[in-house]
Formats: C-alpha cells, structure tokens, sequence
C-alpha cells in the first residue's frame, strides 16, 4: 500500500550525496532560495533508507556514483517499497545509459553534473518545483478519482459506464444489480443492444443522439427490461466522460415505479373527483380566496377586532371584497341553482349578496376561515337571479393542504325546500 501522500505546504526534501562540501552546498542554495521547503541532508544511500523509515519527504535528489549503494539500486529500492515520492538522479556526462535506466526504474528527472554551478542549481530547483507540481497533480487526480469511485459504488441510482465507441459496458454499480437483476459478469464487454436493455428502440437512439450531439441526455424517460424480461420505468441522464484517454457514456437510471404508480393513481382521482364534482345534484363551488386573506391578515395587523363592526362601518369594503374571489370552477348544479348560465352571472349573483343584509353571514365565514376550522354550515336566504326567494345551507371547507393559503376553499350550498 501507499503511503497517504502529505500536504505539499512545506516541500520536505531529501539530499543524498556521498560528497559532503556538495551536499552541505546544494543545502544552503536551496533553503536560501526556495520558499516553504525543508532540507535533510543525507551522505549515504543507506542512510537515506534511514530517513526515510523516519519521516515522509516530497523530493529526494540523490547523486548516481555513491559507494556501497548507487542512486540507481536507492531508486530500486524505494520503488519496492512502494513510497509515493519524486526522484531526481545526478549522473556526470556521457552516462545515457544510466539515465535510461533511471528512467526505466521510475525516476522522475535526471540532472546532469558539471557546467556552471550556478544555471545547474537554477536547473535543480526548477525540477523540484516540477516534482512538487506533478505530485500535486497526481494528489488532486487521485482525490477526485476516489470520489468518483465512491460515487459510483454508494449511488442510490443505478449506474454503468460504457465505451462511448461501441457502447460495451466497462462497469455497473450494485444498484444497476439490484434494478435490472443483471450481475457485473452478465454484462461487461457486451453493448445495451445485445442485452435488449431498453424496451423502446427509439427512446435508446433518441439517448444516443443527445449524448452524440450534446455530449449529456439529462432525465430521458423510458422503460428499461430486466434481466427477467420486466419492465422497468426510470428516469435516465448520462453525459460524455474521458477516462485515461477514451471517450465513454456514464449513466444513471432512476426507478420511477412508485412515482408512475402514484401519477396513474392521481390521474384516476383526479378522473373520479371530476366525476363526483361535476356530477353533483349539490351546488357547489371551488374558490380562490388568497386575496381576501392577504386583505384581513392586514385588518389584523391594524388591530381591528370585530369584523362584524368593521364591516357595519365600512360597507364598501365588505362590497369590494367579492372581486378579490377568484373562481377555480363550479359545476352544473350551481347555476341551475341560482339561475346563472355562466362565470359572469355566478359573480353578479356572489356581488349582489355581499352586501349588509349577509353581514352576519360573511363574518362568521371569514371568522371561521381565519380560525382554521374544519367545517362551517350556516343557514341563510337568498334570492336567485330569477328573483326566486330560497332557503340554503351554506358549508365551507378547506381542500387539504390548503389551510395557509385559502387559495383552495369548498363551498356547498343546498336548497333546503329539496
């Protein structure tokens, strides 16, 4: 196993050289002209390995002719112990094959010995500063990598990475086991079409298209077959990856089942709602009524206490509150009801009685609404737009859900004569 890299904040490295004025030389150079780094100076390939058993380096920059041990058999060896950590070789000139050798054995640069000191310690710490770089590199390409990886495997969706050229699955997740009854071994090497994997060939060509195109297919609706031939809706998204180079598609598949169900399942209320409704002997009406909260919530706020009083004193407002009703719908027995033959004459109907004779009325039915009751029946007379004198019971209720809103309110209303 590797060892965890370490955060590159101060750059630790390694020196080794068998020639101690060079080394205690090279040492001062840097740490006088780099930033953030921390010089060990070692004077043996041995004793390198000592260090190294001690405490984690960035670097190491080892000299090639050593006795005892050279820089090659020190790489060799640190290679076998598997330590994430940059090396840089010395070797004098006319060496090649040592440095083909260094670089075979994982080396990550090489400098060569001799020339003018100074252009060759400003080559040194630039390959340094190139180590560092890379090691970040491969420190941030590693994280996202494991991220990736851990995404993948711990998604609740079902997932799967295919080669984008020929659509051969390289990977699936657990939960694209779990969906499709397919097992990793089922499906690698082999492409969606051989596995009859989606049900509707158009809705697959369609997915291919966006992603060709687009380089993403985001929430794309199909029916997915099973291993075992059912079929599954789900939501899929995918989009265009580059994993080490090749061009593939990741996926991912949500079941929808259960929201598919629960939609067919409204629909079917929803059908036999209208059904109910429309169907009705009873009036009955489906009011908006947010404005009219939103104009008490501020009565409120004014303080006012009795909306009995208030409307006593200003009748207009009472009056003016009929155009803050909006009409979501109403049926048939409304208008026969109350002779209307549309909206418009439902309203004129609604207009004529919010005046002082219903006071008591509207106010013990905004009282109620304001309280968050749950069903309110009163009695009240009306006349129809026929000018016919009717004795009704009124109910109001709230739709669920609706209670904060008023934007959904129930409003019956029964001739009692029938």
């Amino acid at each position: 196993m590797s060892r965890r890299p370490q955060k590159l904040e101060t750059v630790r490295v390694l020196l080794v050289d068998d020639e101690k004025e060079l080394l205690k030389a090279t040492k001062l150079y840097l740490e006088n002209t780099m930033k953030d780094v921390h010089i060990t100076t070692s004077d043996s390939a041995s004793n390198a390995l000592d260090c190294l058993n001690k405490e984690p380096f960035d670097v190491i920059v080892s000299d090639f002719q050593m006795p005892n041990m050279d820089g090659l058999e020190l790489l060799e060896k640190i290679r076998e112990m598997d330590l994430d950590i940059a090396f840089i070789i010395f070797t004098g000139k006319g060496r090649e094959e040592v440095v083909i050798k260094a670089l075979n054995l994982g080396a990550d640069y090489y400098l060569q010995k001799g020339g003018d000191v100074q252009s060759q310690f400003s080559e040194l710490i630039n390959l340094i500063n190139k180590s560092v770089e890379k090691k970040k590199a491969d420190m941030a390409l590693r994280k996202s990598e494991e991220k990736f990886s851990k995404a993948f495997k711990f998604s609740l969706n079902a997932m799967a990475l295919n080669r984008f050229k020929g659509r051969a699955f390289l990977d699936i997740n657990e939960n694209f086991t779990k969906l499709l009854h397919y097992s990793r071994e089922d499906v690698l090497e082999k492409n969606p079409e051989e596995l009859s994997l989606w049900a509707k060939k158009e809705d697959y060509l369609e997915y291919q298209r966006l992603l060709r195109e687009t380089g993403e297919a985001i929430d794309h609706e199909t029916l997915l077959c099973t291993k075992d031939a059912q079929m599954i809706p789900v939501l899929i998204s995918g989009s265009l990856i580059d994993i080490e180079g090749e061009l593939c598609v990741l996926s991912v598949a949500r079941d929808i089942t259960e929201l598919t169900e629960a939609l067919e399942a409204l629909k079917e209320n929803e059908q036999r709602y209208r059904l109910m409704f429309e169907g009705s002997p009873v009036a009955l009406l489906n009011l908006d009524l947010f404005d009219i909260k939103r104009q008490l919530d501020e009565l409120g706020e004014q303080g006012i206490k009795s909306l009995r009083e208030y409307f006593k004193t200003y009748p207009k407002i009472l009056a003016n509150f009929v155009n803050l009703i909006n009409i979501n719908e109403f049926n048939n027995a409304v208008l026969q009801l109350i002779g209307a033959t549309d909206e418009n004459s439902v309203r004129i109907f609604l207009e004529y009685e919010f005046t002082l004779k219903n006071i008591e009325l509207f106010s013990k039915i905004f009282e109620f609404l304001i309280s968050g009751g749950s069903l309110l029946e009163e009695e009240f007379t009306v006349f129809n737009l026929k000018n016919e004198k009717l004795r009704i019971l009124v109910r109001v209720v709230f739709a669920p859900g609706y209670r904060d809103t008023w934007s959904k309110v129930f409003v019956t209303m029964l001739h009692l004569a029938s």
